[in-house]
């Protein structure tokens, strides 16, 4: 469902490993945490996040979820930056550059350990996004029982909604029962 382009597709995927709508969390506990971040390349043979780890992960990604309600409008967008300003402090960028001279942010070396290198790499891909223009686009769905992260791709970037047969239909649902009803 709509789905990020790059860089943004890591965030995407990082912030959606939180399902509202179907109740699942892939970050709850520490195996699906090692889980997630095995399948995405952050973690090398035997390597494990510790509870302290899996904590930052998950107040970095609601930071960030703060901030994309705020791209759709709605209010929370100083709470999570200033989450994600004081999450974000562990995971110093650092920029490096190709042998054509091309330059890119990374993670600095030994930044906050495997999950300073999670939320480096993610801060990165916010950072080239917002470059490119296309950060502001990413967005969490203003249904509340949902909240799941959708690339807005609309001319005029006015979506709303993850989807609009599901979540969109019944926000325009809920409206006409209540001006129905009064």
């Amino acid at each position: 469902m709509k789905p990020a382009p790059e860089p943004l597709a890591l965030v995407q995927s990082f912030v959606n490993t939180r399902n509202v709508m179907h109740g699942y969390d892939l970050l709850e506990d520490l195996d699906g945490a090692t889980v997630w971040l095995s399948e995405h390349g952050f973690l090398g043979d035997g390597a494990r996040p510790n509870e302290d780890d899996r904590r930052r992960l998950i107040a970095f990604r609601e930071g960030l979820r703060a901030l994309l309600l705020a791209h759709n409008g709605e209010p929370g967008g100083e709470a999570g930056a200033e989450a994600l300003n004081e999450v974000a402090s562990l995971a110093p960028l650092s920029a490096r550059f190709d042998p054509g001279g091309e330059p890119s942010l990374v993670p600095a070396a030994g930044a906050g350990g495997t999950i300073g290198g999670v939320m480096g790499s993610v801060l990165a891909a916010v950072v080239l996004g917002a470059a490119e223009g296309k950060w502001r686009r990413l967005k969490a769905c203003r249904n509340e029982d949902c909240l799941w992260v959708f690339y807005d791709g609309s001319k005029n970037r006015s979506g709303s909604w993850c989807t609009m047969d599901v979540c969109g239909a019944r926000a325009k649902m809920r409206t006409y029962r209540r001006r129905r009803s009064s």
